[in-house]
Protein backbone atom coordinates (compact mmCIF):
# COMPACT_ATOMS: atom_id res chain seq x y z
CA UNK A 1 0.00 0.00 0.00
CA UNK A 2 1.26 3.40 -1.29
CA UNK A 3 1.87 5.96 1.89
CA UNK A 4 1.35 9.44 0.77
CA UNK A 5 1.09 13.01 2.90
CA UNK A 6 -1.79 14.98 3.89
CA UNK A 7 -3.48 16.28 2.42
CA UNK A 8 -5.06 14.24 -0.01
CA UNK A 9 -5.29 15.38 -3.35
CA UNK A 10 -6.03 14.99 -6.85
CA UNK A 11 -2.12 15.14 -7.59
CA UNK A 12 -0.83 12.99 -4.86
CA UNK A 13 -3.65 10.26 -5.16
CA UNK A 14 -2.38 7.79 -7.71
CA UNK A 15 -5.58 5.87 -7.99
CA UNK A 16 -7.22 5.62 -11.48
CA UNK A 17 -9.83 8.04 -11.70
CA UNK A 18 -13.64 7.71 -13.17
CA UNK A 19 -13.07 9.45 -17.06
CA UNK A 20 -15.34 12.03 -17.53
CA UNK A 21 -16.59 11.59 -20.96
CA UNK A 22 -19.56 12.99 -22.91
CA UNK A 23 -22.45 10.87 -23.89
CA UNK A 24 -22.75 12.83 -27.23
CA UNK A 25 -19.74 12.22 -29.72
CA UNK A 26 -19.56 14.82 -32.06
CA UNK A 27 -19.48 14.57 -36.00
CA UNK A 28 -18.78 16.39 -38.51
CA UNK A 29 -20.81 19.31 -39.91
CA UNK A 30 -23.82 18.26 -41.99
CA UNK A 31 -22.64 20.95 -44.32
CA UNK A 32 -20.19 18.18 -45.76
CA UNK A 33 -22.85 17.53 -48.52
CA UNK A 34 -23.92 20.98 -49.54
CA UNK A 35 -24.99 20.17 -53.46
CA UNK A 36 -27.20 17.61 -51.86
CA UNK A 37 -28.85 19.77 -49.48
CA UNK A 38 -29.73 22.29 -51.72
CA UNK A 39 -31.14 19.90 -54.71
CA UNK A 40 -32.10 17.10 -52.45
CA UNK A 41 -31.23 13.58 -52.76
CA UNK A 42 -34.13 12.14 -54.79
CA UNK A 43 -35.58 15.76 -56.44
CA UNK A 44 -34.88 14.77 -59.63
CA UNK A 45 -37.46 12.32 -59.90
CA UNK A 46 -39.80 15.08 -59.29
CA UNK A 47 -38.16 17.76 -61.07
CA UNK A 48 -38.23 15.47 -64.84
CA UNK A 49 -41.58 13.37 -63.49
CA UNK A 50 -39.69 10.03 -63.39
CA UNK A 51 -41.83 8.16 -62.69
CA UNK A 52 -40.53 4.43 -63.03
CA UNK A 53 -37.46 3.02 -61.08
CA UNK A 54 -34.61 1.70 -63.22
CA UNK A 55 -30.49 1.96 -63.15
CA UNK A 56 -30.18 3.60 -66.04
CA UNK A 57 -32.71 7.26 -66.86
CA UNK A 58 -33.35 9.25 -69.22
CA UNK A 59 -34.70 12.38 -70.20
CA UNK A 60 -36.47 13.64 -72.86
CA UNK A 61 -35.85 16.95 -74.27
CA UNK A 62 -36.78 18.98 -77.38
CA UNK A 63 -35.69 22.27 -78.92
CA UNK A 64 -37.26 24.74 -80.72
CA UNK A 65 -36.61 25.29 -84.50
CA UNK A 66 -32.57 26.74 -84.90
CA UNK A 67 -32.91 30.08 -86.26
CA UNK A 68 -28.62 30.36 -87.14
CA UNK A 69 -26.08 28.72 -89.07
CA UNK A 70 -23.74 29.91 -92.10
CA UNK A 71 -22.78 29.48 -95.54
CA UNK A 72 -20.91 26.89 -97.17
CA UNK A 73 -20.41 29.07 -100.47
CA UNK A 74 -16.60 28.01 -100.88
CA UNK A 75 -16.13 31.45 -102.35
CA UNK A 76 -17.03 35.22 -101.28
CA UNK A 77 -21.12 35.57 -102.04
CA UNK A 78 -21.21 38.50 -104.64
CA UNK A 79 -23.88 41.29 -104.38
CA UNK A 80 -25.85 39.23 -107.25
CA UNK A 81 -25.99 35.96 -105.89
CA UNK A 82 -29.38 34.80 -105.52
CA UNK A 83 -28.54 31.25 -104.93
CA UNK A 84 -26.94 30.50 -101.85
CA UNK A 85 -24.92 27.52 -100.16
CA UNK A 86 -25.15 27.23 -96.71
CA UNK A 87 -23.64 24.67 -93.97
CA UNK A 88 -27.90 23.36 -93.38
CA UNK A 89 -30.62 23.99 -95.60
CA UNK A 90 -32.92 21.99 -93.42
CA UNK A 91 -33.05 25.10 -90.73
CA UNK A 92 -34.84 27.22 -93.48
CA UNK A 93 -38.16 27.35 -95.13
CA UNK A 94 -39.88 29.26 -98.07
CA UNK A 95 -40.31 33.17 -96.67
CA UNK A 96 -37.73 32.95 -93.71
CA UNK A 97 -36.26 36.55 -93.56
CA UNK A 98 -32.34 35.77 -93.06
CA UNK A 99 -29.78 38.90 -92.32
CA UNK A 100 -26.11 38.33 -93.50
CA UNK A 101 -23.99 41.00 -91.95
CA UNK A 102 -26.39 43.77 -92.50
CA UNK A 103 -28.27 42.55 -95.44
CA UNK A 104 -31.90 41.55 -95.03
CA UNK A 105 -32.94 38.53 -97.67
CA UNK A 106 -36.14 36.74 -98.15
CA UNK A 107 -35.68 32.77 -98.66
CA UNK A 108 -37.56 31.66 -101.86
CA UNK A 109 -37.04 27.89 -101.24
CA UNK A 110 -34.31 25.88 -99.90
CA UNK A 111 -33.15 22.54 -101.59
CA UNK A 112 -31.86 19.97 -98.45
CA UNK A 113 -30.14 17.42 -101.26
CA UNK A 114 -27.85 20.22 -102.06
CA UNK A 115 -27.66 22.75 -98.91
CA UNK A 116 -28.66 25.70 -100.85
CA UNK A 117 -31.09 28.31 -100.26
CA UNK A 118 -32.82 30.73 -102.98
CA UNK A 119 -33.49 34.08 -101.92
CA UNK A 120 -36.04 36.21 -103.74
CA UNK A 121 -34.03 39.64 -104.53
CA UNK A 122 -30.32 41.00 -103.46
CA UNK A 123 -32.51 44.28 -102.96
CA UNK A 124 -34.67 43.56 -100.57
CA UNK A 125 -34.60 45.83 -97.66
CA UNK A 126 -32.41 48.30 -99.59
CA UNK A 127 -28.71 47.09 -99.09
CA UNK A 128 -26.95 45.24 -101.29
CA UNK A 129 -23.41 43.45 -100.12
CA UNK A 130 -20.98 40.94 -101.21
CA UNK A 131 -20.03 38.73 -97.76
CA UNK A 132 -17.82 35.88 -97.04
CA UNK A 133 -17.86 32.28 -97.91
CA UNK A 134 -18.66 31.19 -94.19
CA UNK A 135 -20.33 34.34 -93.25
CA UNK A 136 -23.08 33.63 -90.40
CA UNK A 137 -26.80 33.55 -91.28
CA UNK A 138 -29.79 34.52 -89.18
CA UNK A 139 -33.05 33.61 -89.49
CA UNK A 140 -34.95 37.28 -88.08
CA UNK A 141 -38.32 36.96 -89.66
CA UNK A 142 -40.84 35.73 -91.75
CA UNK A 143 -42.52 37.12 -95.38
CA UNK A 144 -44.88 34.98 -96.88
CA UNK A 145 -45.90 35.30 -100.41
CA UNK A 146 -49.33 35.90 -100.57
CA UNK A 147 -51.44 32.71 -101.35
CA UNK A 148 -48.70 30.52 -101.38
CA UNK A 149 -48.39 26.89 -100.78
CA UNK A 150 -47.74 25.48 -97.54
CA UNK A 151 -44.44 24.60 -96.86
CA UNK A 152 -42.59 22.05 -94.37
CA UNK A 153 -39.77 23.58 -92.40
CA UNK A 154 -37.87 21.85 -90.17
CA UNK A 155 -39.02 19.18 -87.27
CA UNK A 156 -35.93 18.57 -83.73
CA UNK A 157 -35.72 14.66 -83.13
CA UNK A 158 -36.20 14.63 -79.72
CA UNK A 159 -32.95 13.80 -77.91
CA UNK A 160 -32.70 11.13 -74.53
CA UNK A 161 -29.21 12.20 -72.26
CA UNK A 162 -28.69 9.68 -69.83
CA UNK A 163 -26.76 8.35 -66.61
CA UNK A 164 -26.65 5.13 -64.98
CA UNK A 165 -27.15 4.83 -61.19
CA UNK A 166 -23.87 3.90 -58.99
CA UNK A 167 -24.24 1.22 -55.43
CA UNK A 168 -22.61 2.62 -52.65
CA UNK A 169 -22.16 0.41 -49.94
CA UNK A 170 -20.36 -0.07 -46.79
CA UNK A 171 -20.38 -3.40 -44.43
CA UNK A 172 -20.40 -3.57 -40.95
CA UNK A 173 -19.11 -6.14 -38.04
CA UNK A 174 -18.86 -6.19 -34.38
CA UNK A 175 -17.93 -8.94 -32.60
CA UNK A 176 -20.67 -10.21 -30.07
CA UNK A 177 -18.22 -8.84 -26.83
CA UNK A 178 -17.85 -5.66 -28.37
CA UNK A 179 -21.38 -5.35 -29.07
CA UNK A 180 -22.42 -6.32 -25.34
CA UNK A 181 -20.47 -4.22 -23.35
CA UNK A 182 -21.39 -0.69 -22.24
CA UNK A 183 -20.08 2.37 -23.61
CA UNK A 184 -19.63 6.09 -23.27
CA UNK A 185 -21.77 7.34 -25.94
CA UNK A 186 -23.05 4.42 -27.79
CA UNK A 187 -25.85 2.44 -27.03
CA UNK A 188 -25.73 0.11 -29.93
CA UNK A 189 -22.28 -0.49 -31.64
CA UNK A 190 -24.15 -2.07 -34.44
CA UNK A 191 -26.44 0.44 -35.07
CA UNK A 192 -24.01 3.14 -34.10
CA UNK A 193 -21.45 2.02 -37.44
CA UNK A 194 -24.40 1.19 -39.85
CA UNK A 195 -25.44 5.21 -38.60
CA UNK A 196 -22.26 6.58 -38.94
CA UNK A 197 -21.86 4.84 -42.78
CA UNK A 198 -24.56 6.84 -44.10
CA UNK A 199 -23.30 10.60 -43.55
CA UNK A 200 -19.82 8.74 -45.13
CA UNK A 201 -21.46 6.86 -47.83
CA UNK A 202 -23.40 10.42 -48.90
CA UNK A 203 -20.12 12.56 -49.17
CA UNK A 204 -19.05 9.98 -51.84
CA UNK A 205 -22.29 10.64 -53.87
CA UNK A 206 -21.63 14.12 -53.10
CA UNK A 207 -17.90 13.93 -54.49
CA UNK A 208 -19.61 11.50 -57.17
CA UNK A 209 -21.27 14.73 -58.74
CA UNK A 210 -17.50 16.13 -59.76
CA UNK A 211 -15.79 12.64 -60.12
CA UNK A 212 -18.08 10.49 -61.28
CA UNK A 213 -17.81 8.25 -64.44
CA UNK A 214 -20.60 7.03 -66.73
CA UNK A 215 -20.10 3.27 -67.73
CA UNK A 216 -23.10 0.77 -68.09
CA UNK A 217 -20.68 -1.93 -66.70
CA UNK A 218 -20.98 -5.25 -67.06
CA UNK A 219 -21.21 -8.42 -65.16
CA UNK A 220 -17.58 -8.44 -64.44
CA UNK A 221 -17.11 -4.18 -64.35
CA UNK A 222 -19.49 -2.11 -62.33
CA UNK A 223 -21.74 0.31 -63.03
CA UNK A 224 -21.19 4.03 -62.12
CA UNK A 225 -22.88 7.19 -63.02
CA UNK A 226 -21.42 10.35 -64.34
CA UNK A 227 -20.88 13.40 -63.17
CA UNK A 228 -21.58 17.24 -63.84
CA UNK A 229 -19.07 17.34 -66.58
CA UNK A 230 -21.08 14.46 -68.54
CA UNK A 231 -24.15 16.51 -69.18
CA UNK A 232 -22.68 20.48 -69.52
CA UNK A 233 -20.28 20.45 -72.01
CA UNK A 234 -21.93 23.52 -73.70
CA UNK A 235 -20.66 26.39 -72.43
CA UNK A 236 -17.44 26.63 -70.72
CA UNK A 237 -15.11 29.56 -70.43
CA UNK A 238 -11.26 28.98 -69.55
CA UNK A 239 -10.47 31.19 -66.56
CA UNK A 240 -6.28 30.55 -67.12
CA UNK A 241 -5.79 32.29 -63.35
CA UNK A 242 -7.32 33.23 -60.48
CA UNK A 243 -11.38 33.52 -60.87
CA UNK A 244 -12.91 36.94 -61.74
CA UNK A 245 -15.65 38.79 -62.48
CA UNK A 246 -15.11 38.34 -66.44
CA UNK A 247 -14.91 34.55 -65.71
CA UNK A 248 -18.72 34.19 -64.44
CA UNK A 249 -19.82 37.05 -66.06
CA UNK A 250 -19.18 35.69 -69.58
CA UNK A 251 -20.36 32.29 -68.57
CA UNK A 252 -23.13 33.83 -67.51
CA UNK A 253 -23.38 35.60 -71.05
CA UNK A 254 -23.02 32.32 -72.76
CA UNK A 255 -25.89 30.42 -70.60
CA UNK A 256 -28.32 33.50 -70.76
CA UNK A 257 -27.70 34.03 -75.13
CA UNK A 258 -28.44 29.98 -75.00
CA UNK A 259 -31.51 30.43 -73.43
CA UNK A 260 -30.68 29.15 -69.89
CA UNK A 261 -31.22 31.01 -66.27
CA UNK A 262 -29.13 30.21 -63.85
CA UNK A 263 -29.10 30.59 -59.91
CA UNK A 264 -26.68 28.28 -58.56
CA UNK A 265 -22.68 29.22 -58.49
CA UNK A 266 -21.21 25.90 -56.90
CA UNK A 267 -17.32 26.12 -56.01
CA UNK A 268 -14.38 25.52 -53.83
CA UNK A 269 -14.27 27.64 -50.79
CA UNK A 270 -10.93 27.79 -52.04
CA UNK A 271 -11.98 29.89 -54.77
CA UNK A 272 -14.87 31.40 -52.84
CA UNK A 273 -12.28 33.05 -50.87
CA UNK A 274 -10.75 34.56 -53.78
CA UNK A 275 -14.25 36.13 -55.05
CA UNK A 276 -14.28 37.61 -51.66
CA UNK A 277 -11.03 39.16 -52.61
CA UNK A 278 -13.01 41.37 -55.49
CA UNK A 279 -15.63 42.76 -53.20
CA UNK A 280 -13.79 45.99 -52.81
CA UNK A 281 -13.27 47.14 -56.15
CA UNK A 282 -15.99 45.25 -57.96
CA UNK A 283 -19.82 45.63 -57.92
CA UNK A 284 -20.22 41.92 -58.72
CA UNK A 285 -20.92 41.01 -54.93
CA UNK A 286 -23.63 42.05 -53.27
CA UNK A 287 -23.70 42.36 -49.32
CA UNK A 288 -25.02 44.60 -46.81
CA UNK A 289 -22.71 45.45 -44.34
CA UNK A 290 -23.15 45.60 -40.59
CA UNK A 291 -21.66 48.21 -38.69
CA UNK A 292 -21.23 45.92 -35.69
CA UNK A 293 -19.39 43.75 -36.98
CA UNK A 294 -15.53 43.11 -37.63
CA UNK A 295 -14.77 42.62 -41.43
CA UNK A 296 -16.86 42.04 -44.01
CA UNK A 297 -19.82 39.46 -44.71
CA UNK A 298 -20.05 36.09 -46.08
CA UNK A 299 -20.84 35.86 -49.76
CA UNK A 300 -23.89 34.35 -49.91
CA UNK A 301 -24.93 35.43 -53.48
CA UNK A 302 -23.26 37.10 -56.41
CA UNK A 303 -24.44 39.51 -58.67
CA UNK A 304 -23.72 39.37 -62.57
CA UNK A 305 -24.48 41.37 -65.47
CA UNK A 306 -27.14 38.71 -66.17
CA UNK A 307 -28.93 38.07 -62.51
CA UNK A 308 -28.34 36.97 -59.30
CA UNK A 309 -26.44 33.52 -58.32
CA UNK A 310 -26.52 31.43 -55.14
CA UNK A 311 -23.59 31.08 -53.91
CA UNK A 312 -23.02 27.17 -53.09
CA UNK A 313 -19.43 26.73 -51.34
CA UNK A 314 -18.26 22.80 -51.82
CA UNK A 315 -15.17 21.48 -50.81
CA UNK A 316 -15.08 18.51 -53.03
CA UNK A 317 -15.74 20.38 -56.20
CA UNK A 318 -12.31 20.82 -57.61
CA UNK A 319 -10.17 24.18 -57.09
CA UNK A 320 -9.77 24.09 -61.08
CA UNK A 321 -13.51 24.22 -61.38
CA UNK A 322 -16.90 25.59 -60.87
CA UNK A 323 -20.38 25.50 -61.95
CA UNK A 324 -23.24 27.50 -63.03
CA UNK A 325 -26.79 25.50 -62.31
CA UNK A 326 -29.98 26.17 -62.86
CA UNK A 327 -31.44 24.59 -60.32
CA UNK A 328 -34.72 23.50 -61.88
CA UNK A 329 -33.20 21.43 -64.71
CA UNK A 330 -30.27 19.74 -62.10
CA UNK A 331 -30.78 17.33 -59.77
CA UNK A 332 -29.84 13.75 -57.50
CA UNK A 333 -31.97 10.50 -58.18
CA UNK A 334 -32.29 7.74 -55.67
CA UNK A 335 -33.14 4.45 -56.45
CA UNK A 336 -32.30 2.82 -53.75
CA UNK A 337 -32.42 5.13 -50.29
CA UNK A 338 -29.59 3.91 -48.17
CA UNK A 339 -30.53 0.84 -45.85
CA UNK A 340 -29.17 -1.24 -43.38
CA UNK A 341 -29.38 -5.04 -43.91
CA UNK A 342 -28.02 -7.97 -41.61
CA UNK A 343 -26.35 -10.51 -42.88
CA UNK A 344 -26.18 -14.01 -41.64
CA UNK A 345 -24.01 -14.72 -38.67
CA UNK A 346 -20.20 -16.34 -39.31
CA UNK A 347 -18.75 -17.08 -35.92
CA UNK A 348 -19.17 -14.21 -33.04
CA UNK A 349 -19.65 -11.49 -34.78
CA UNK A 350 -22.80 -9.37 -35.91
CA UNK A 351 -22.24 -8.47 -39.90
CA UNK A 352 -24.42 -5.98 -41.70
CA UNK A 353 -24.12 -3.98 -44.49
CA UNK A 354 -25.53 -0.54 -45.30
CA UNK A 355 -26.60 0.06 -49.26
CA UNK A 356 -28.29 2.81 -51.36
CA UNK A 357 -28.35 3.91 -55.05
CA UNK A 358 -28.01 6.95 -56.51
CA UNK A 359 -27.79 8.92 -59.59
CA UNK A 360 -27.28 12.33 -60.95
CA UNK A 361 -29.60 14.20 -63.75
CA UNK A 362 -29.28 17.67 -65.77
CA UNK A 363 -31.50 18.53 -68.21
CA UNK A 364 -30.78 20.75 -71.21
CA UNK A 365 -27.24 21.18 -71.52
CA UNK A 366 -27.65 24.49 -72.72
CA UNK A 367 -29.10 25.78 -69.28
CA UNK A 368 -25.92 25.39 -67.19
CA UNK A 369 -22.09 26.40 -67.97
CA UNK A 370 -18.43 25.53 -66.48
CA UNK A 371 -15.46 27.38 -65.75
CA UNK A 372 -12.40 25.80 -66.42
CA UNK A 373 -8.31 26.18 -65.83
CA UNK A 374 -8.88 27.94 -62.09
CA UNK A 375 -6.17 28.42 -59.87
CA UNK A 376 -6.10 29.75 -56.07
Amino acid sequence: MAVIDQPKTTYTDTTAHARVISDVIQMVDPRDTPLISRLGLDGAREKFKVRLNGYKIELLEDELDPLETTANHGTTITTTATTLTVADASVFQDGHVIKLDSEYLVVKSANTTSNQIVVYSRSYGGTNATHGATVSIEIVGMARLEGDDADYGPIGDITAPFNYTSIFQKAIQVSGTQQAISQYGIDDEFMYQSNKAVPHLLRLVERSAFHGVRDAGSASAPRSMGNLGTFITDNTVAAGGAITKADVDNLMEEVIVDGGYPDLLVMNPRVANDLRNLLDSSSFVRVSQDENKLGLNAIERVMTQYGELELVMDRWCPTSEAYVLESGKVGFYTLRPFETYELARAGDSLKGEVVGEFSLLAANDKAHGKITGITT
